[in-house]
């Protein structure tokens, strides 16, 4: 008996790590907004989040990790058709501590000029030095 309790703390424990660990933003600078603009070369629609690789006008290549795909369909009313590779998006989001790495999260503003569609996360987040003009389509 005191096995099987133990056996199931360790699991619990264990997975609760795991769950933290994957959800942490300890890698990036939640108090800051950096914009790029650039086409998506590739979109994975899925879950656990929605990841756009967007190349910049430079051949910089970052990589994007957005909410997870419910969250994404219900909150931006965005679907697996609604972007698609060679679009060209300006992306508002945390940036990575590394900038090397060319990782954001946290995304608060997607926006796609060629026909006006644009969405902004309601929640307060710091404005980056590029960030004007958008307009808000769809709901946090």
């Amino acid at each position: 008996m005191r096995r099987t309790i133990g056996a199931i703390i360790g699991v619990v424990a264990l997975a609760s790590q795991a769950v933290q660990a994957h959800h942490g933003y300890a890698g990036f600078f939640m108090d800051r907004t950096v914009t790029v603009e650039g086409d998506i070369e590739e979109l994975r629609y899925a879950n656990p989040h929605v990841v756009m690789k967007i190349r910049t006008a430079d051949s910089t290549l970052y990589t994007v990790t957005w909410q997870a795909a419910t969250w994404v369909a219900k909150q931006a009313a965005v679907t697996s058709s609604t972007f698609k590779a060679g679009d060209h998006l300006i992306v508002a989001a945390a940036p990575a501590r590394d900038p090397a790495s060319h990782e954001l999260a946290s995304v608060r503003v997607v926006r796609r000029p060629s026909d006006g569609w644009a969405w902004t996360r309601q929640t307060p987040f710091p404005p980056s030095s590029n960030y004007a003009g958008f307009v808000r389509n769809g709901s946090d």
